[in-house]
């Protein structure tokens, strides 16, 4: 009752907590609403808690996006709490809810760990799927069935778990596969979810595995590399765990170093008086390889006025970006201030 007791004092009143489903949802399975659910003007999510049902209805315009977003991630957290899952399982869930790290050297590990019984033989591969919009009533169950169509294509050997971070998709290493098949299955599923599903997804995979406690930091490190790729580099939808290289190391700066180097690079003036420009200018510039031809060609600009934007650039910061040490400078200040 507490944690009842907790949910309408957060959220004021403006929802409704009772223990049997309102009647505008009746019809509606239990399953389909730990994920909510929508009728007319109100929303209704169920959960389990010490073994009885709980319903919790409000009117659609009483939260915000971000109330509504939290009020699932309580909701279905708790009720995964609450249903008794393998050791595996728990397992997975506890290492991603570990901070998020780019090289984690050690996990809060138990010495049994190591002989925990899963249900596939190593070495496996893992892919991990991170929707974009999530949380969404429908996301589950379209990941559900894209993974049950994967699971049809690799002969039905495919382990999943669900976790509010990543979807975990475990996947047993056969002695004849290509060795392409882990990037290829990430690839088919962001395709599959985009096409099928109009899920916005991203997807990082794995190496071969060899073990719990092997499985358990690759997943926290592909998170790292998931959650960087959102903030920096959004057009990647496949990602391998070996990574982004230096967009890691920028996205795990601690957050006042983040904003004190952007700042210092980049002051206020400058970016009153270049706009849109700097950003555009640079950003093109270190793509091409700081190549002028190449990086005209690509802003549709005559390589004159490219010159002139530059020189502009540098009077106004003190980086003259055809140099490759002041271009680096500015592109990461540039990164930086997105985070």
């Amino acid at each position: 009752m507490s944690y009842i007791r907790e949910l309408e004092r957060v959220f004021a009143g403006r929802l409704s907590i009772r223990n049997e489903p309102p009647e505008a949802f009746q019809a509606e399975p239990f399953d389909e609403m730990v994920h909510g659910c929508t009728v007319r003007d109100q929303r209704c999510f169920a959960w389990v808690e010490q073994g009885k049902r709980h319903y919790v209805t409000y009117p659609v315009s009483n939260l915000t996006k971000t109330e509504e977003a939290l009020l699932y991630l309580l909701l279905t957290n708790r009720h995964e709490e609450m249903v008794e899952k393998p050791r595996w399982q728990e397992e997975i869930h506890a290492a991603l809810r570990e901070a998020p790290e780019p090289f984690p050297r050690a996990i809060r590990i138990e010495d049994e760990v190591e002989e925990t019984p899963v249900p596939w033989s190593w070495p496996v591969h893992l892919v991990g799927v991170r929707p974009h919009d999530a949380p969404k009533e429908n996301t589950r169950q379209e990941l559900q069935s894209a993974l049950n169509s994967l699971a049809e294509a690799s002969s039905g050997e495919l382990y999943v778990t669900y976790d509010q971070a990543l979807v975990v998709c475990v996947l047993p290493v056969h002695a004849d596969e290509d060795a392409q098949g882990p990037k290829e299955t990430a690839e088919a599923l962001v395709d599959g979810l985009a096409s099928e599903s109009f899920i916005d997804a991203r997807a990082v995979y794995s190496g071969a595995v060899r073990s719990l406690p092997e499985l358990l930091l690759t997943l926290r490190r592909m998170l790292f590399v998931a959650m960087t790729a959102e903030a920096l580099t959004p057009e990647l939808r496949v990602l391998t765990v070996q990574g982004l290289g230096v967009y890691e190391l920028l996205f795990g700066l601690r957050p006042h170093l983040r904003q004190a180097y952007a700042a210092h690079t980049i002051t206020p003036s400058v970016t009153m008086t270049l706009g849109a420009e700097l950003e555009q200018t640079v950003m093109t510039f270190v793509a091409c390889d700081l190549n002028m031809s190449e990086t005209a060609r690509k802003l549709y600009l005559h390589r004159n006025s490219l010159l002139y934007r530059i020189e502009r650039i540098r009077e106004l910061t003190g980086y003259d970006v055809r140099r490759f040490a002041d271009a680096v400078t500015v592109w990461a200040a540039l990164l930086l201030r997105k985070l």
